[in-house]
């Protein structure tokens, strides 16, 4: 029988908050809470430092991970954990985390007592406006003694949970040192996508009026997307056997929803907006057509090494 019995817990805590831009706090009574029915209450053992910890202290609410999640979840299961902390709500960094379960609620189904885990802290599965959820970010970290957890967070669509258990024979450092040597292993293993994303879903912007040439050349060089959404006050050249869609403009479709974004024009204010369009893993060409931005333009950095987005681009008419 599972065990679900409270435990002696302490009241308060002592716990890193960061409450703004630049502003750490060290709360010596920061409440520890109770587990509600799907909640795990974990006992921090170790906590690794990061260079990502330093991003979210300058950037706070507006770093891409700490904004509101925008789907992916009933936001009513959100208002029930009360260590979600978007936007401008304090929040606990910490994403290196070994942690112990001290308690869990009545309908937590796959975790217990006692158990030692590594913690995951990516939500691939729970979007923000910029980037995803994410442990330590929008939701409390690991720089406190105890932190609470949801299961119905924590699970993926596809059933993995982000607690991977770990060895008693190890110690609780050497255990938080594989999420960024992990990171390093990747830094090594990752191979960019070179090509147009096969049967994948491309936005076109058109700010000049195109010919067919000018896609063949590039689909011939790079493969063929499945679709095409068409945003243009100039009609769209015939493509053959490639769906196209088309929008009034680029308010009306979705966000981070295309793997190849393509944008002839030089308008600083639409390509930031199109910039949200892209999917994780996606890729933007920029193709100026010979014009200039005439000003700075606000990238998507966060998502450059978050989400794996890519920039490239040509001053010239030709996105090959």
């Amino acid at each position: 029988m599972k065990a679900h019995n409270k435990v002696n817990l302490p009241q308060t805590q002592h716990a890193v908050q960061l409450v703004g831009p630049d502003e750490l706090v060290l709360n010596k009574s920061k409440e520890v809470f109770r587990p509600g029915r799907h909640h795990i209450l974990c006992r921090v053992e170790a906590v690794g430092l990061c260079f990502s910890d330093l991003k979210l202290l300058k950037q706070f609410s507006s770093h891409a991970r700490k904004t509101e999640i925008v789907s992916g979840i009933d936001p009513g299961v959100l208002k029930e954990i009360p260590s979600y902390a978007p936007a401008d709500i304090p929040t606990v960094p910490g994403h290196e985390a070994v942690v112990r379960i001290a308690e869990v609620g009545p309908g937590v189904e796959s975790f217990e007592p006692g158990q030692r885990y590594l913690v995951e802290t990516d939500y691939r599965w729970l979007p923000t406006t910029g980037s995803n959820a994410s442990f330590g970010y929008n939701f409390e970290g690991a720089l406190q003694e105890y932190v609470l957890m949801d299961e119905r967070v924590i699970t993926s669509p596809e059933g993995d949970l982000m607690l991977i258990p770990v060895s008693e024979g190890l110690s609780a450092s050497a255990i938080a040192l594989v999420e960024p040597w992990a990171c390093v292993e990747d830094a090594y293993a990752t191979k960019e996508r070179r090509r147009l994303k096969q049967d994948g879903r491309m936005l076109v912007v058109a700010e000049t009026e195109l010919t067919e040439d000018v896609f063949d050349k590039l689909f011939n060089r790079y493969g063929r997307p499945g679709q095409i959404t068409w945003v243009s006050k100039f009609a769209a050249p015939p493509l053959l056997d490639i769906a196209i869609t088309t929008a009034a403009d680029i308010s009306k479709i979705a966000g981070a929803a295309y793997d190849d974004v393509i944008y002839f024009g030089s308008k600083a204010n639409t390509l930031e907006v199109l910039f949200e369009k892209l999917a994780p893993g996606g890729l933007v060409n920029i193709v100026l057509c010979g014009g200039r931005f005439g000003r700075d333009v606000v990238a998507p950095v966060g998502r450059v090494h978050y989400g794996g987005v890519r920039i490239v681009g040509t001053t010239g008419l030709d996105p090959a």
